[in-house]
């Protein structure tokens, strides 16, 4: 009991719900546990001290003011919840209003409130033993924009499970909890889950045999160090940072409008999680590359692509109101980077100050004048349509002679295609004269001759199209980034009245958030030294510096969490977007200080990270059941279980080509086939056409390759559409899981399912096994990462032997597709 007291008093409850009674013996530990992270959630916003208004002057934030309750009278009677007003507005019953707006409580929660009224209703007086959960006296004193303080490691019982002061921050909470963690995953289950993990692709059958005939400790070493140094590892972390970044291969909210160079910004992120670069490097050169020193021009060039961050987003650039506009752009970046960087949800404080979090709306137009003062969208900015602004990058010797090169081939595609113009269009002033003539001497049929007439018109404007579109997109022009660049003359903002650009209050000085304590510098200078001379500054420099002030604790905090969120499948603080008082509450604070605190000193090097938490005690566990961890901890937030869940969109697709021998490994490059003819429709803006089509470069390459659209993705990739790939217009560091009927209606009958099944199957009966079983076991192993069992080679065997009609290769075809649409294939345990 000592120890969880002590885990307690260092803020270290749980939130998880306990089974009614549990811990009766102890009602300080079942409140802190089941009552109050509920009444927190879900009422402290309406019916608190701290609340902006006190609804029904009821608060429920102590115990005196929930037996004195509200204007309706005291809202708790001790001993008897159904007499209690509040458990009868939690139910939904005659009487009071129910209770929250939003929707009625699990089923869970209320049960656990119950109880906890039919034991008395007891409220902890001593504040040192409810630490964890406590509604702070201000939102100042939230725990998230606290300095990272140096955790002390706790005393374990069972010393012996730790692997290091990662199991030890697990495993204190579980034995406070009295729960055990579960048994170790075997060896193939962990092995098919770091690579899904680490690179979103399983192992190939020699890479499993080569792991699991090393000792466990070393073979499982080996298969981390392996998995990071591959080149998938950047293009499976890079997607999550793509997420983020609300990044995509089109501009505009309406129609499909091509940002053609958008991919340089989508293989700079791979790349710099191959290359392990800093995170803070990382992070400032999204920021303000286009103004950070450079030593080359190769570096230059990286750091120009890098503001791509903030410079491909969802502009609606067929707007007339270009005032409106700009301050939409503006939001959008001070929101990304309030959500990815800092973990805050800064738009609210557009119109208004912060309603929950301490965010003056002050602080929100100090950042907006630093963004005011960059440009992001570049000609045109007149008239119904604007542009994007593009940055010429330096080139290299060698692309200069490629581009020479590439224009000899250009030059003669273009002259064909404007020769077959003017044939076309020559064809049309010829049927013209032709229809005219015989209107006039009764010569040929009026009617077939119109109808001759519109289908030459029709490949008058096909040519015309392919003419325009091989000028514009086809010529191997210099290559150039979507970037930032600073204003000319750099401004102050001034505070839009009710979010309004045209209603303006007082003006704020460019800055940053007054909520961080900085250490440094916390005023922009509208010049900086630059060399020899000045230039104005827009202050991007100086916010890059503010990110990672040693004050400042939040983009440790938020990226820490974001690497324990994509490899346990939950953040340690779960709303991974927002640790404001809205957001939810870290499971294990000092476990977060102390990875964020890794991470600092490990150089930003979030390999180096990654690797730790992998090669821990706590990732290693099974996803087994056990009933008495389900039973006080059902939502496994204490991490006694592995988490199985469902891959992601491009890991199912990627999965399925790896495994049938067809993805194509090559990376990086254009992601829009704005080379094939019939993609563009060139109107102004030009926009993609509805039936675009992938080319056979880009079909079986991986799913980052694909082009990313701002509406529904394509249906070659219709994968993405239906397994909850995320809305490319906002930041998205957390997923929706939906389960709905019609992603199994596409598992069973998707035609990438069905062809890659057909490869699969003709590659294994084309392969070096002689029988039937061995091709069972060679293609379990390489599906599903582990040897097959009896039970999966009897049941196969029995299934080819009575697949009924058809030849050999589509039974076989039929078996590959049933693996690829099970459970097994889809979930990583």
């Amino acid at each position: 009991m000592k120890v969880a007291r002590a885990l307690l008093a260092a803020g270290w409850a749980c939130s998880a719900a306990l089974p009614p009674g549990a811990w009766a013996s102890d009602a300080s530990a079942f409140f802190e546990t089941s009552v109050r992270p509920v009444l927190v959630a879900h009422c402290y916003q309406c019916h608190s001290r701290d609340a902006p208004t006190v609804f029904a002057q009821l608060r429920l934030d102590s115990g005196p003011a929930l037996l004195r309750g509200g204007r309706s009278g005291p809202a708790v009677v001790p001993g008897d919840p159904d007499a209690s007003r509040l458990i009868q507005a939690l139910r939904h019953e005659a009487g009071p209003a129910p209770m929250p707006p939003a929707g009625k409580l699990r089923e869970r929660q209320i049960a656990d409130l119950e109880e906890w009224i039919r034991q008395g209703a007891a409220w902890p007086e001593d504040d040192a033993e409810t630490g964890g959960d406590r509604q702070p006296s201000s939102p100042r004193d939230h725990w998230a924009w606290q300095p990272l303080a140096e955790p002390a490691l706790p005393e374990v019982g069972n010393g012996s499970w730790a692997a290091g002061p990662i199991d030890r921050f697990v495993l204190a909470r579980l034995e406070a909890a009295g729960i055990a963690p579960v048994e170790p995953a075997d060896r193939h289950t962990l092995l098919r889950r770091l690579a899904l993990d680490l690179t979103g692709l399983p192992l190939s059958p020699g890479q499993i045999r080569a792991f699991a005939s090393l000792p466990a400790r070393a073979g499982l070493e080996a298969a981390v160090d392996s998995l990071l140094a591959s080149p998938a590892f950047g293009e499976r972390w890079g997607r999550h940072w793509l997420d983020l970044a609300a990044y995509a291969d089109t501009l505009g909210l309406g129609r499909r409008i091509p940002a053609p160079s958008a991919w340089r910004y989508r293989d700079y992120v791979i790349e710099a999680f191959n290359s392990d670069k800093p995170y803070d490097r990382f992070v400032r050169e999204q920021v303000a590359g286009d103004v950070l020193p450079f030593q080359s021009d190769a570096q230059r060039r990286e750091q120009l692509i890098a503001t791509g961050f903030l410079a491909i987003g969802p502009w609606a650039l067929v707007d007339q109101d270009k005032l409106q506009l700009r301050m939409d752009v503006v939001d959008h970046q001070i929101d990304t980077v309030g959500r990815a960087l800092l973990g805050i949800t800064l738009g609210c404080a557009r119109c208004h100050d912060h309603k929950f979090d301490p965010v003056p709306q002050r602080d929100y137009y100090a950042l907006a004048g630093i963004f005011r003062s960059t440009r992001t969208l570049g000609a045109r900015m007149s008239g119904v349509f604007s542009d994007v602004r593009r940055t010429a990058l330096p080139e290299t010797p060698r692309e200069l002679r490629a581009r020479a090169d590439a224009m000899v081939a250009w030059r003669a595609d273009y002259d064909a295609a404007v020769r077959a113009q003017r044939r076309a269009e020559e064809r049309v002033e010829a049927l013209q004269a032709e229809l005219k003539r015989s209107g006039a001497d009764g010569g040929d049929d009026a009617k077939q001759l119109a109808e001759r007439l519109a289908a030459a018109r029709a490949e008058a404007r096909t040519q015309k199209t392919e003419a325009a579109r091989i000028l514009h997109y086809g010529k191997p022009d210099a290559p150039v980034a979507l970037t930032l660049a600073d204003d000319p003359e750099p401004e102050d903002a001034r505070i839009c009245l009710g979010g309004n650009p045209r209603s303006l209050g007082e003006e704020v000085p460019r800055g940053f958030l007054s909520i961080v304590p900085a250490q440094g510098p916390t005023k922009i200078a509208n010049r900086r030294l630059i060399g020899t001379g000045f230039q104005k500054s827009s202050g991007r420099l100086e916010l890059a510096g503010w990110l990672f002030d040693p004050g400042n604790p939040l983009p440790a905090r938020v990226m820490a969490n974001r690497v324990w969120q994509h490899l346990f499948g939950r953040g340690i603080v779960a709303s991974v977007d927002n640790f404001g008082t809205l957001g939810e509450r870290p499971t294990h604070p000092a476990l977060l200080d102390y990875l964020a605190l890794r991470l600092r000193r490990q150089d930003w090097s979030v390999k180096a990270l990654v690797r730790e938490i992998v090669l821990s005690s706590a990732y290693g566990l099974s996803a087994a059941h056990n009933e008495l961890g389900g039973a006080i901890d059902p939502d496994n937030r204490l991490l006694w279980r592995a988490n199985r869940r469902r891959l992601e969109a491009e890991a199912i697709r990627d999965s399925v080509l790896h495994v049938a021998g067809s993805l194509d490994f090559r990376a990086g490059g254009p992601s829009l086939p704005l080379t094939s003819r019939g993609s563009l429709v060139m109107a102004q803006p030009p926009f993609l056409a509805r039936g675009l089509e992938l080319g056979g470069a880009l079909r079986n390459r991986r799913t980052i390759y694909l082009p990313a659209l701002r509406k529904s993705q394509l249906k070659q990739a219709d994968v993405l559409n239906l397994f909850d790939f995320p809305d490319p217009n906002t930041v998205a560091g957390r997923r929706d899981v939906t389960t709905v009927p019609t992603q199994a209606l596409y598992l069973m009958n998707s035609p990438f399912l069905v062809r890659q099944s057909d490869v699969t199957a003709k590659a294994l009966l084309a392969g070096p096994e002689r029988s039937d079983e061995a091709r069972v076991r060679a293609f379990l192993l390489r599906a599903l990462g582990r040897p097959a069992t009896e039970a999966d080679v009897d049941r196969a065997l029995r299934y080819l032997r009575g697949a009924g009609t058809g030849t050999r290769e589509q039974a076989w075809a039929r078996y590959c597709h049933s693996v690829f649409a099970s459970n097994e294939f889809l979930f990583r345990g």
